[in-house]
């Protein structure tokens, strides 16, 4: 079995440069496009992440699963004739009712942008499947890339568009060219895999849909709801306050996701690959699920802490003082962003262990809270008191997910629990200087960046020297970038085994 951190390593290292550029390009944008275009933007993206996750009915999800190549290629093909399928029909019924959700949401400018919404939803689905196949095929490096062109090329495209005319167009013809790009990319690198096209036939396509029938059944309804109950907020907030309010939310999850996207997708993918082959040679995940969660939470852990203490700071520095706001939202949502982050790679459980039902449970159950909670929120008038609760539940909801898939993966509790109160009780001891600076003796930005930085220099060597297994895997993935004719001279001389 090859190496998982080496696995991760080739996902990162691109999607790692991919991810920053577009972190950094994000001061530009907030200085070229307000709060409220931001806002229009997020319920337009809002939407089409509804429609995108039932526009395959789930069965992208199947892509990993059969043993058989010519199997997964059927499934392949089966998505792209539901993706253009479901997509003109939404599509169509979206853009019929552009003026009703312009009224709906006092967003009459919204009206005018869902023409481009289908043309985003399938260059959205293909990207979707492309992960899915290239995963399979163990093909990271070009998926890798292919998420890097995504990311840098819809950052240019949509300055370009800003520095042309600032209106949200730029951000949305932003975004659905450089998924186009990426598709292509994507497409090219499948050349290997074109002969499979001759094992696709509607016969079988019919048997796989029904064999995992399941899946849209149940699977697709349950991810509906979770779509649902993650762009919930983006219509709560454009309903019951305007459309700022909405941009200031969009950019709080926008900086604080894309660089826990930036490992936390790789992980996904890559335990999701992991957990199917573990699944099938040994009837069982237990293994691989304890080593994954408790180190996402060793290595997730310090940075949440960092940002909460850091966020508002951050936001004014990186952003502008206009998006201070923004910064406070970002502080309030990242306990619940850290719930998600170390327990999202092993909700693929759901698919390995074909559960699709009780995480239809799972998803209509958080849209329900969603709605109570924004409910509350919303009514109240206050957007600070509407996150907090948002955040609170969301803490709750994703820690029953990870109680559930422990317990079925046969992992056991204890790991978990003893590498979160350890590794919590570190991070805040560790972070105190951090905290007196900031609270205490009010120091200056960069001076607090450099306590920052020792600190999280300091946690990561803990890390490293009380993880035996984080110290192997970083010698397998140092040992992968040397020849092989060096690999005796190393042995030799004891470099990396001393580290066992």
């Amino acid at each position: 079995m090859a190496s998982f951190l080496s696995n991760i390593f080739k996902l990162t290292t691109g999607t790692m440069v991919a991810q920053m550029t577009g972190v950094l390009l994000i001061p530009v944008l907030t200085r070229i496009y307000s709060p409220e275009f931001f806002g229009v933007v997020q319920l337009f993206l809002s939407i089409a992440a509804v429609l995108v996750v039932v526009s395959s009915l789930s069965y992208n999800y199947v892509i990993m699963l059969p043993e058989k190549d010519e199997d997964s290629m059927n499934v392949f093909i089966l998505c792209i004739v539901c993706i253009l399928g479901t997509s003109a029909v939404t599509g169509a019924v979206i853009i019929g009712f552009a003026d009703w959700f312009g009224a709906v949401f006092e967003m009459p400018m919204i009206a005018d942008y869902l023409v481009w919404l289908p043309i985003f939803v399938t260059f959205s689905s293909l990207f979707v499947i492309l992960n899915g196949w290239l995963s399979r095929k163990v093909k990271y490096g070009v998926l890798s890339r292919g998420i890097v062109m995504n990311a840098v090329s819809t950052r240019m495209f949509q300055i370009g568009g800003g520095l042309i005319s600032a209106s949200p167009l730029g951000l949305i013809l932003g975004s659905v060219m450089g998924l186009a790009l990426a598709n292509v990319f994507m497409f090219l690198g499948l050349k290997k895999d074109v002969g499979l096209l001759k094992t696709v036939t509607t016969e079988r396509m019919k048997e796989l849909a029904v064999r995992y029938k399941e899946f849209p059944i149940y699977g697709n309804p349950g991810a509906l709801a979770n779509s649902m109950s993650w762009q919930l907020p983006a219509f709560m907030l454009a309903y019951f306050f305007n459309s700022t309010i909405l941009g200031y939310y969009a950019l709080a999850i926008m900086a604080v996701q894309m660089p826990m996207a930036m490992v936390g997708t790789a992980i996904s993918q890559v335990f999701y690959q992991k957990a199917s082959e573990e699944m099938n040679q040994t009837g069982g995940v237990k293994t691989i699920v304890r080593e994954v969660h408790t180190r996402l939470i060793a290595v997730g852990i310090f940075p949440f802490i960092i940002f909460i203490i850091l966020a508002e700071d951050l936001f004014t520095f990186a952003f502008g003082a206009n998006w201070l706001t923004a910064g406070t939202y970002a502080q309030i949502l990242a306990p619940w962003l850290f719930a998600v982050f170390i327990v999202s790679p092993i909700s693929t459980l759901f698919s390995v262990l074909e559960k699709q039902k009780i995480l239809s449970y799972f998803e209509f159950m958080t849209l329900c809270t969603w709605v109570l909670v924004f409910y509350v929120g919303g009514t109240s008038g206050n957007p600070l008191l509407t996150l907090t609760l948002f955040s609170i539940g969301g803490m709750l909801i994703w820690g029953s997910k990870s109680v559930y898939l422990i317990r079925e993966s046969g992992a056991g509790y204890r790991g978990s629990m003893l590498s979160l109160t350890r590794h919590l009780l570190l991070s805040i001891i560790i972070s105190l200087p951090l905290v007196l600076g900031v609270y205490y003796l009010e120091l200056p930005l960069s001076i607090l960046f450099g306590i920052a930085g020792i600190t999280a220099v300091a946690y990561y060597l803990l890390i490293f020297f009380t993880d035996t297994m984080v110290r192997r895997e970083i010698k397998d993935l140092a040992m992968g970038f040397i020849r092989p004719e060096h690999i005796d001279l190393i042995k030799r001389l004891g470099l990396f085994w001393h580290w066992n």
